[in-house]
Parts: structure tokens; C-alpha cells; sequence
């Protein structure tokens, strides 16, 4: 297992599925960011074209491309996972 430390920053704010540029943050310089989907609330976000995902899957997605600049994501775009599945483990 290799361990990667991930910067994390706008990944909760970008939109996964409408493909936008994630910027780095810098302390001290502001960032003009134009996000198109938005966080209505804990756990929803919405997209663009009105499409409601989970929060927290869009983060991760970002957060994977962000650690992966060099991969295609086209079958996630296409595809997609927008809703975590709840699984019962007995």
C-alpha cells in the first residue's frame, strides 16, 4: 500500500460533473474560481443542469482527479455514481 498526501483544497466546491478546473489554494493570494454547481446543503450538491449528487462523492471525485491530473474519467462522467449505495454487513 503507498500512502499520498492529497491537497485538498476546492474539491468540496468544484463540480466533478460539469468538469471544472479545480485551482490550488495559496495563502495570501486570492483565487477567482467560477464553479457552476453549487453545495445547497450538507450532503447535497447540485450541478449545473440540475442533477443532485452527493456531496461527498462529488468531493472524492475531485479529490481523485486532483491526485490523477493524467486520467481519462470519461466513464464516470458518462456513467456516473451519484449516490453512495447503503449496504447492510451482517
Amino acid at each position: 500500500m503507498v500512502f499520498t498526501l492529497q491537497e485538498e483544497s476546492y474539491t468540496s466546491q468544484a463540480s466533478f460533473y460539469d468538469k471544472d478546473e479545480i485551482p490550488v489554494f495559496e495563502k495570501g493570494t486570492e483565487t477567482k474560481t467560477g464553479f457552476q454547481g453549487r453545495r445547497v446543503h450538507r450532503g447535497l450538491y447540485i450541478t449545473k443542469t440540475g442533477r443532485c449528487v452527493n456531496a461527498d462523492v462529488n468531493a472524492a471525485f475531485n479529490i481523485m482527479k486532483k491526485s490523477k491530473p493524467n486520467t481519462s474519467f470519461e466513464k464516470i462522467w458518462s456513467r456516473g455514481a451519484s449516490t453512495p449505495l447503503r449496504l447492510r454487513v451482517v
